[in-house]
């Protein structure tokens, strides 16, 4: 009965809380088929998202995934993919968009088909680009990727609403007697953020405890079945 609670909670969670594995997408650029090139379309898309990364506070790196469709070989397609994230992130900086908030680039090739078919599919044609997320799993805090100059309003947000979203497990955990490893880490991620967010001028501490927050969240994750431990 404890494992189904467990499963039924996890679930139930994921639904009311947004994850902290679901990265932000500012848009998502089309190619023709076998092309790189970036055709009207492709350009005002470009353009869009453009505004949009120019605008945006963040401290999160920007990742930039080329796609293709299923015809073809894995190698080619992973190339090729490689190659559209590539040129995507050239015309983003060309736009405007400083060289600091154009993040890596990557491909997926002819994987994670938004239509399943095995024929050219102009959908399954495309590059991403999205705010990396942080951590998926955590060993050590000290490798939370922050620093004193990510500072400023958008992490404090990010901080914020890990901070809710420990609280809501620690309270729903609680129900069942409040015990596991679940409930322990929904408890620490919470201590956790709070400090974190307490810390408004030491931005050296703030940092610290942004760490320990980020990596708590990450376990407590781990523990309630939602992401795969490392």
């Amino acid at each position: 009965m404890r494992v189904q609670f467990f499963s039924v909670i996890s679930v139930c969670m994921a639904l009311l809380l947004p994850s902290v594995l679901v990265a932000q997408v500012f848009g998502t650029v089309n190619f023709d088929f076998d092309s790189d090139q970036l055709d009207a379309q492709a350009q005002q898309q470009i353009l869009e998202i453009a505004n949009s990364l120019k605008s945006v506070d963040t401290y999160k790196p920007t990742v930039i995934v080329g796609y293709t469709d299923a015809v073809g070989g894995s190698s080619y397609n992973d190339n090729l993919g490689l190659r559209r994230a590539q040129a995507v992130a050239e015309a983003l900086r060309a736009a405007g968009v400083p060289v600091e908030k154009v993040g890596k680039t990557e491909t997926r090739g002819k994987h994670d088909l938004l239509i399943s078919v095995s024929t050219p599919e102009r959908l399954n044609r495309r590059v991403t680009v999205g705010l990396e997320d942080i951590l998926a799993a955590c060993r050590t805090y000290r490798e939370v990727p922050l620093s004193v100059s990510d500072v400023g309003e958008a992490l404090q947000n990010d901080l914020v609403q890990r901070v809710k979203e420990a609280s809501e497990y620690y309270g729903q955990l609680s129900i069942n007697g409040g015990n596991g490893a679940a409930f322990q880490m929904a408890g620490a991620a919470r201590e956790d953020c709070e400090q974190a967010v307490g810390f408004k001028r030491d931005s050296i501490r703030k940092v610290e405890y942004a760490q320990k927050c980020f990596c708590s969240s990450a376990r407590m994750q781990v523990a309630l079945g939602l992401i795969p431990a490392n």
